[in-house]
């Protein structure tokens, strides 16, 4: 018997799998519809032989009805009953977190947060998603909602959020957020992508844009810093992947806003595992049946 994490994205599934001691990691591209990821974890199923499926799912996953009541990524999964489906389907128990939460739990284990006492993960990419380990145990609350620090609201009559409500932190630290500072700055419509490479580059505006996302990113951590006072921030996702440089300005932004207290005892740090920390935290869903 082996294990199996599996993150599943809206473009892709990552998945991670363990026979003895070796893992073996990969992405799979798949189509929009539940026929494609349905085919891929199959394939994924008879590779590995897993005692129980770890996935990984975008979104708000209820852990007592079993259903994904709300994805903007992969909204055909919205209101199915998956755990359900996926078991009779795969023939193999599936054990259900969001994705954000899954990367908390894989960086807790085999990146950035190991040995944290609280660790807080920050998600940055199409969306802005949160996970919380605290002495060793995923907290998702009654219902597996927890951590939606996207969706906490920073400005009442801000900007409008792709969830429908106005001023979410998401609004802001996202790659659409970017893509607002950009436009506001140059009046030019370019993707987050496009604005981190005229970055790394060393072309002014999009190194402005990224300073006002830092801003907004720090506000975003002031929040979890006076609420849970970690000793461990983890940040991950394609943004600051590919412009860690980001996570730097949002601490400088941070030592001027957070208390001193919670200030001097975090450590904020870049996700060791890249893309994969979602498919690593279901991997350890899968090994210990969390």
């Amino acid at each position: 018997m082996g294990y199996l994490g599996v993150d599943i994205g809206g473009s892709f599934i990552k998945y991670c799998g363990r026979a003895g001691d070796d893992i073996k990691k990969g992405k799979i591209p798949t189509e929009k519809g539940f026929d494609s990821i349905l085919k891929a974890l199959r394939t994924l199923v008879k590779d590995f032989s897993p005692e129980r499926l770890g996935l990984g799912v975008a979104g708000l996953y209820d852990q007592k009805t079993g259903r994904l009541t709300a994805s903007p990524n992969i909204r055909f999964l919205e209101g199915i009953d998956l755990k359900e489906i996926l078991e009779e389907e795969l023939g193999t128990p599936v054990i259900i977190q969001n994705d954000a939460s899954a990367a908390a739990l894989g960086e807790y284990r085999y990146g950035a947060g190991k040995g944290a006492e609280i660790l807080v993960c920050f998600t940055l990419g199409t969306g802005l998603g949160g996970g919380l380990v605290v002495n060793g145990r995923l907290v998702s609350g009654v219902s597996g909602s927890a951590m939606e620090i996207g969706h906490t609201t920073i400005d009442v009559d801000g900007w409008y959020c792709h969830c429908g409500r106005k001023g979410c932190l998401e609004a802001y630290v996202s790659s659409y957020g970017l893509e607002r500072f950009y436009f506001f700055l140059t009046d030019q419509k370019l993707d987050s992508a496009e604005i981190i490479l005229l970055a790394n580059e060393g072309k002014l505006e999009a190194m402005k844009a990224l300073e006002e996302f830092s801003r907004y990113l720090a506000v975003g951590l002031m929040n979890v810093l006076h609420i849970f006072n970690p000793d461990r921030v983890v940040i991950g996702g394609g943004i600051p992947q590919h412009y860690p440089a980001v996570i730097d300005l949002a601490v400088s932004n941070l030592k001027k806003m957070a208390f001193e207290l919670p200030f001097r005892d975090v450590q904020i740090l870049k996700a060791e595992l890249g893309e994969y920390s979602g498919a690593y935290g279901a991997l350890v869903l899968s090994e210990e049946g969390l």
